[in-house]
């Protein structure tokens, strides 16, 4: 008999596998059909879509599309709304050709479904653009132009593009936005154009446009201002020629035609009349007569009845100074006595008065080289001009001094503004011509004095002097003077070897570092610097001496442009007149440069200063000692004395007006290079 709880316990087991399995295929069932709708997934769209695009570099746009079921996919493209038939290849990617859309910014959108109705979308925009190119730009000289009424305007410019060829360039006289007349250009951009005959103020508008892929344009306005014409004479020609003056008016004055003809004084043929130098000038082929009066008078200055009366331009009063000459010709010298006035307007300066004198030269008529001096080489040999007081004199009776001034500096350095005189020193000014007057009253000139051949004209006075005109002469200068070796000192111009007009310049320069101030130390001798030796002096021909001779000339520069050093002459290249002709053993004056002048001692008595009768600028006043040496006590009574003598000269002599005519800036003056 069976067990029915065993029975029951069976039956239980195996309702509850039965169950168990069947519960097991549902839960299976519904967990696949759980995996497989996890499983399909929106379609995926990428894309590397660029933001800017030169035009032509690209030609297509690539978008990758990603799903399980691509075959299911709804796919809808649009370019700047407009719809693109195209499909995925095989790997899903999507190929938009955009070679046909032009330039600008375009919107690229995507839709994708899938079967699941899942939704996918791209959006995304970008720009197609033409290369850079700079902006046109264009530049007018002027945006005003002033003309006379009925002239023509000129308006220059320059059109700026790196492609000239793309540019159209056009103008307007009235609405800016109607430029209809072409306007042409270089092929360097430049343009110059004007409308004429313009009655009235007109503005002139002007456009240009420039590009190969797209244009840019730049405008420029230019106001053209009319006024009307000043009548006048327009000839400047004519003697009244109007600068102002735009419009001619006939009224135009002319001075009669120039008398053509020679006039150079030295010449043979020298026509008075002539106004103008035609080139015509024929001079003697030999040597002049210097032994004959006729010559002499010829050369000389004031030796004439008829002379100039001069003022002293340092004093208050006119002075009616007047030069006076005269020579005597024996035992193969010439003698000249003068009073030492110059024949020209002058200023005494600080050393106020100039005063009559009673001065005494004598040269050989026939100079003799010093076979112990060769100054084209060096001054070594050569007898030396005293760097202070009488060195020769001019062609009107007055002396020319050496270089230095009574403090012991260049005067003419000084003059020039080389240096500046120190507190307290003994001032120094040097006047028209750079002369002025020493001790005594003596007149005198350091430089120039070419102004002794220069006539004052209708209106002017001894201030519009100008020492350039004797510096840039056509024809060879005239003789300013002698030294008093017999040589002749012309002034500033020569001839060349080629007998060309040329300025003679000095062979001195200063030493580095030096300004002047050092007196003739301060200078040395450069064989070949100018077109002078180391007296100053040169061998060539000359319109007196047309077979040649040695001479001198004044010089203001040397060969390198500074300063002219020594201006005159610094040593005698002649023999001077000895002692055994005559002079020197009765002269009471004689031994000068030996025992006494300048830093020996000082002058015997009636001995003002130099060899002649010349007299040494020691300084504004002389000290006149009765004996030599003076002992300690005289020296420094008589330095009381003229102190006091000095002041009230001073005092006395300088007026308001003298004061006045001292501080004047001479014109004539120049300014030299002094390194």
């Amino acid at each position: 008999m069976r067990d029915s709880k065993k029975d029951n316990d069976g039956t239980a087991k195996s309702l509850f596998l039965a169950a168990l399995m069947i519960g097991s295929v549902m839960v299976g069932v519904l967990f696949s059909d759980i995996e497989s709708e996890r499983g399909n997934l929106a379609p995926i769209i990428e894309s590397d879509v660029p933001d800017s695009i030169l035009i032509g570099t690209v030609d297509t746009l690539e978008i990758s599309l990603e799903d399980e079921d691509m075959s299911s996919l709804d796919i809808e493209i649009t370019l700047d709304g407009n719809v693109l038939n195209i499909q995925p290849n095989a790997t899903g990617i999507i190929i938009v050709d955009i070679t046909e859309i032009l330039v600008g910014t375009h919107a690229l959108k995507m839709v994708v479904v899938d079967s699941l109705g899942q939704e996918s979308r791209l959006s995304t925009t970008f720009t197609i653009h033409y290369p850079y190119e700079d902006p046109t730009v264009m530049i007018v000289d002027t945006n005003e132009v002033n003309i006379v009424r009925g002239d023509s305007a000129t308006i220059n410019g320059t059109l700026i593009h790196p492609n000239l060829e793309t540019c159209d360039m056009s103008w307007s006289d009235g609405d800016v936005n109607d430029f209809t007349l072409n306007l042409p250009f270089s092929e360097g951009g430049e343009f110059s154009w004007g409308p004429s005959e313009i009655e009235s103020n007109v503005t002139i508008s002007i456009i240009a446009t420039c590009g190969t892929w797209e244009d840019s344009s730049d405008i420029e306005t230019v106001l053209v201002v009319v006024s009307e014409p000043i009548q006048g004479c327009t000839d400047s020609e004519a003697n009244n020629y109007n600068t102002t003056a735009t419009e001619d008016d006939g009224s135009c004055e002319y001075d009669e035609e120039p008398v053509q003809g020679c006039t150079d004084e030295s010449a043979d043929n020298f026509d008075s009349a002539a106004t103008e130098d035609d080139g015509t000038c024929e001079y003697d082929n030999s040597n002049p007569d210097t032994g004959s009066s006729a010559w002499w008078s010829e050369t000389l200055i004031c030796d004439e009845d008829e002379v100039p009366i001069v003022d002293d331009y340092t004093t208050e009063e006119n002075d009616n100074h007047k030069c006076d000459l005269s020579f005597v010709i024996e035992d193969g010298n010439i003698t000249i006595n003068t009073n030492g006035l110059p024949n020209h307007d002058f200023e005494s300066t600080l050393g106020c008065c100039a005063s009559a004198q009673s001065d005494t030269y004598t040269i050989p008529l026939t100079p003799i080289d010093d076979s112990d001096c060769n100054p084209s080489v060096s001054s070594d040999g050569c007898v030396m001009a005293p760097i202070r007081g009488t060195i020769a004199f001019t062609v009107t009776g007055v002396a020319i001094y050496g270089p230095e001034d009574g403090p012991g500096g260049d005067a003419v350095a000084l003059e020039e503004g080389a240096y500046e005189q120190e507190e307290g020193e003994q001032q120094v000014d040097l006047g028209v011509c750079h002369g002025h007057s020493g001790p005594g009253g003596v007149y005198h000139y350091h430089a120039d004095a070419n102004c002794i051949h220069w006539h004052v004209e209708e209106g002017e006075t001894m201030y519009d002097y100008n020492l350039d005109s004797q510096r840039t002469l056509s024809t060879h200068s005239k003789i300013v003077g002698f030294a008093f070796d017999g040589y002749s000192i012309y002034g500033y111009t020569g001839w060349n070897d080629e007998g060309d007009v040329v300025e003679m310049t000095s062979s001195y320069r200063l030493k580095d570092g030096a300004d002047g101030s050092g007196g003739i130390d301060d200078y040395e001798y450069v064989q070949g610097l100018g077109t002078l030796d180391a007296c100053n002096g040169i061998s060539s021909a000359t319109p007196d001496w047309p077979e040649g001779i040695y001479h001198y000339h004044t010089t203001m520069f040397n060969g390198e442009g500074g300063i002219g050093f020594p201006y005159f002459i610094n040593c005698y290249a002649g023999e001077l007149p000895s002692s055994d002709d005559g002079g020197d053993d009765d002269d009471p004056c004689a031994g000068h440069g030996e025992t006494w002048g300048p830093g020996i001692g000082p002058p015997p008595d009636g001995c003002a200063g130099g060899p002649g009768g010349q007299s040494s600028e020691g300084g504004l006043i002389a000290i006149p000692w009765s004996s030599y040496p003076p002992n300690i006590g005289l020296i420094i009574i008589s330095v009381l004395i003229m102190t006091g003598i000095y002041r009230f000269s001073r005092e006395s002599a300088f007026d308001s007006n003298a004061l006045d005519q001292a501080d004047i800036v001479h014109e004539y003056h120049l300014t030299p290079k002094l390194a």
